[in-house]
């Protein structure tokens, strides 16, 4: 390879010209994924789903008894090309998470209330 600056020989692995420190034009085959995320380029995605788009009925048990690990399987699935059985993981994380939510704080703070109102009204 030649240097477009100063013309003179480099080496096709080399990046930088070692005799006027010039950055030399690659292809792109040779340049890593961080040099394509560095120019703002789109890399293939890091999990890619296999098979149908049908979400397992274990995994939406999964997501009803542990809300984080629903949404969390969702946002992958999503991500993964499987937006049919993500979006179920989410909402199902997501309902579970407000059910759980529900019954560890609002339903004891309605039944003290209860509690109280009855105390006074008797």
């Amino acid at each position: 390879m030649t240097c477009p600056h100063c013309g003179a020989s480099v080496s096709n692995h080399e990046r930088q010209c070692p005799y006027c420190n010039s950055f030399l034009e690659t292809k792109t085959d040779d340049i890593p994924n961080s040099a394509f995320e560095a120019r703002g380029q789109q890399t293939r995605p890091m999990f890619q789903a296999q098979g149908p788009d049908t979400p397992q009925p274990l995994l939406i048990v999964l997501s009803l008894m542990i809300p984080f690990f629903g949404i969390i399987l969702g946002v992958i699935h999503t991500s993964g090309g499987h937006p049919k059985s993500g979006k179920l993981y989410i909402i199902l994380g997501a309902l579970s998470f407000f059910l759980i939510s529900c019954g560890t704080f609002l339903l004891p703070l309605a039944f003290s209330a209860f509690s109280v109102f009855s105390a006074f009204k008797s």
